[in-house]
């Protein structure tokens, strides 16, 4: 396996994956810089709110953001193999179709997770230079990030599976489009559909509800939602076994 992983890292040079990803980080980056830089004064600067609403909008913009990124990515490493009829020559090989799959996976979703880890380093840094005095909650960001992570994974098994399917991959990348478009409108129209539209999960870690109190809005904290955390670990472990048995190319 170790050697599989070894050559799928040598199949992506001259792929566009780092600009992809650079342009994901650019993208959520300056939407988090336009909430950061917003914040204005003592009194704000040290609000626990303001903070929160920074990482509430890097996760709501995740829902037009991640499913085209992640689709793309999921389409990239299925057509190195799509290209040549790679996978039957593999098979041939006696290579087992499992180590393929999974080495494939794991490669593209670490490069994602790396991608993730620069995205909020940025955005942890630009808090720090603007001069937020209120402390990071180590451990709700912690879970924040764990739940993005997992999201994430689901949402790129689903398409990672879509595209061993179907060798058409507009097919997953269209679904990604839709899934985005729905996943916003739902956000804002029906929380119970959203436990169910996987694209809109991301939406489910806003952690301020903003009341109006007389003619202002004024920000409460809400308790964290496990809910995105333990439906993605549960439902990436069925996709995941799920795509060991899809016949490629259908």
């Amino acid at each position: 396996m170790k050697k599989l992983f070894q050559i799928e890292m040598r199949k992506y040079r001259g792929l566009p994956i780092i600009h992809l990803l650079s342009l994901s980080i650019i993208i959520n980056v300056a939407v988090c810089a336009l909430i950061i830089f917003r914040v204005k004064g003592a009194d704000q600067l040290g609000d626990i709110i303001k903070l929160y609403q920074v990482f509430d909008n890097n996760a709501v913009f995740k829902i037009v953001t991640a499913p085209v990124i992640l689709a793309s990515l999921a389409s990239m490493a299925v057509q190195l193999e799509n290209r040549h009829k790679m996978w039957k020559v593999l098979q041939s090989s006696g290579v087992d179709y499992y180590y393929v799959y999974a080495v494939k996976f794991i490669y593209i979703y670490l490069c994602y997770l790396a991608s993730q880890i620069i995205e909020w380093g940025i955005i942890l840094f630009l808090v720090n230079i603007h001069g937020f005095t209120v402390s990071i909650p180590l451990g709700r960001m912690g879970l924040f990030a764990l739940s993005v992570a997992l999201i994430s994974a689901v949402v790129l098994l689903l398409h990672y599976i879509l595209s061993l399917k179907w060798t058409n991959q507009l097919i997953s990348l269209s679904i990604a489009l839709v899934g985005s478009l729905v996943g916003i409108i739902v956000l804002f129209v029906s929380r119970r559909f959203v436990h169910v539209w996987i694209y809109s999960w991301y939406g489910l870690l806003i952690s301020v509800d903003m009341e109006k109190v007389g003619s202002e809005f004024i920000g409460r904290l809400r308790d964290f939602y496990a809910y995105p955390l333990i439906a993605s670990l549960i439902l990436g472990v069925i996709f995941f076994q799920l795509g060991k048995h899809i016949k490629v190319g259908d």
